[in-house]
């Protein structure tokens, strides 16, 4: 691939990316990922603005997953408070992991991509749940891609009446 970025996520836009399941084996992940945008002044992305990659492959080797959390359903009460009666459940381990590969297999849309105060990356989305976040750990992750698509569409200009 022309494009390779190793172990730095911070160059990079997830919100809105297309996760896709491609293979794991040996605890090596590698997933597609569409819509996926690139920072303006990073080593790869010579644009003036922040670009949307046409297709990145992402591989994470030494892959495990810690945690996974599906949504719960939120009520509003009269004052306007949100709140859930239904039971906060988080898997671990191997049911973790499975359920991560199905939510993959089908496609993920993400809606946030980071670190949590205690060092663990995960990322919220939605795929068959409505809305879950997994938590994970990995020892390095490459991106590669070929080519930019467009600039990123935080970037467009407004339609002007």
């Amino acid at each position: 691939m022309k494009y390779l970025s190793k172990n730095i996520f911070s160059d990079f836009e997830f919100h809105d990316a297309y996760f896709k399941f491609e293979s794991f084996e040996n605890n090596i992940l590698n997933i597609s990922v569409e819509y996926l945008n690139i920072h303006k002044n990073t080593e790869q992305n010579h644009y003036p603005t922040d670009m949307e990659i046409e297709l990145t492959q992402i591989t994470f080797t030494d892959f495990k997953v810690k945690c996974f959390e599906p949504g719960r359903a939120w009520k509003q009460d009269a004052n306007g408070k949100l709140y859930t009666d239904e039971p906060q459940v988080i898997f671990e381990g191997q049911t973790a992991e499975e359920k991560l590969l199905n939510e993959l297999r089908v496609g993920v849309t993400v809606f946030e991509f980071g670190t949590l105060e205690n060092g663990t990356p995960y990322f919220e989305g939605n795929g068959n749940e409505p809305w879950f976040q997994v938590q994970f750990s990995f020892d390095s992750v490459t991106l590669e891609w070929d080519e930019y698509r467009k600039p990123a569409w935080y970037e467009e200009k407004p339609f002007k009446k």
